[in-house]
Formats: structure tokens, C-alpha cells, sequence
């Protein structure tokens, strides 16, 4: 472990661990969409007469919300990707400029 602090959003491990994250859910809710499907469905029924508000849910009104999530966790991947590269450069920029300073 580092001596030093060290800054989450600068951290790029974290981001590591942030995009191999994005891409495992995205990957599981894209081959198991209707198991996903069914597990919100069953969710929903099963929360309906216990919390105030939440309707009963047939497949065809969770399967826009599977689909929006499949369709979302790419990007987010993706994006978590190239904040920890832009991290990482940065990091490594300003590690150079303080060995140059020495």
C-alpha cells in the first residue's frame, strides 16, 4: 500500500475497477435480459402490496427498462475507460513535471 494520499478521482485503479465493473453488468443484462426481466417483474408483484405506489408490472412494461439499461451500461463503460486513461496521463504528467522540478 502507497505511503502517500492518494485521490480517488485521480486514482486510475479505481477507474480500472469502475470499467471492469460496467462492462460485468453490461455483459450479464445483455445475455440474460429475460431473466432480468422476469427477476424485476417478480421484484415489482412482490413489492406492490407492500410499498405504497408501485403498480403490478407485466414483462411488457419491463422490458423498456431492461433495454434502457443494456443500451446504457456500454457508454458508461466506455467512459470510465477513458476518465481513468485521462486520469492516469494526468497523474503521470504531473509526477514528471515534479521529478523535473527536483
Amino acid at each position: 500500500m502507497p505511503s502517500f494520499h492518494r485521490r480517488l478521482p485521480n486514482d486510475w485503479e479505481f477507474w480500472q475497477a469502475a470499467t471492469l465493473v460496467a462492462l460485468a453488468v453490461w455483459i450479464v443484462a445483455s445475455t440474460n435480459r429475460f431473466a432480468l426481466m422476469s427477476y424485476l417483474q417478480s421484484l415489482a408483484w412482490s413489492l406492490h402490496g407492500t410499498v405504497p405506489g408501485v403498480p403490478q408490472a407485466s414483462l411488457d412494461q419491463v422490458r423498456p427498462v431492461v433495454d434502457v439499461l443494456v443500451a446504457m451500461w456500454l457508454p458508461v463503460a466506455l467512459c470510465t475507460f477513458f476518465l481513468g486513461f485521462f486520469a492516469f496521463h494526468a497523474e503521470a504528467e504531473r509526477q514528471r513535471e515534479a521529478d523535473e522540478v527536483r
